[in-house]
């Protein structure tokens, strides 16, 4: 059974921290920090299987922006198209405290799952590709 949890700030960051820290930086090998500042007050959504943990990703306000950052999937759940649950449950919560706009700084290798989402280019910079989803999710999820 595919459930989720919504955690704010701090509370309960071990729930959230572990699957960052198993994906960026023992499988990915990502040497940077996998917490900042805006832990203290993002929206975390955890997706759980079966009451294991699968993935998480994050939505945060900066710079007069909603961002979405620190999406990942557990390995052995990436078959099960959880990114992009994550990813529109983070612009419903967007959309539900009052954005307009969504906004990601992406990679190279994942634009695609966010432009099946409805995420387009906004500019490309030295972190990645800047990308924007105007309104609410909609359409068929996965």
């Amino acid at each position: 059974m595919i459930s989720t949890k919504w955690f704010q700030g701090k509370e309960e960051s071990h729930n959230y921290i572990e699957i960052r820290k198993k994906v960026f930086n023992s499988e990915l090998l990502i040497k940077e920090k996998i917490t900042d500042i805006y832990d203290e007050f993002a929206f975390n959504v955890v997706i759980y299987e079966d009451e294991i943990p699968a993935g998480t990703g994050r939505l945060l306000f900066k710079e007069g922006k909603y961002f979405i950052d620190k999406v990942c999937v557990l390995k052995e759940f990436r078959d099960n198209n959880y990114s992009d649950l994550i990813i529109r449950m983070l612009i419903r919560k967007a959309v539900n405290i009052g954005a307009d706009k969504t906004y990601a700084m992406i990679q190279n290798e994942y634009i695609k799952i966010f432009e099946k989402i409805g995420f387009v280019e906004v500019n490309k910079e030295n972190e990645g590709v800047l990308m924007m989803k105007e309104g609410d999710v909609g359409g068929h999820c996965c």
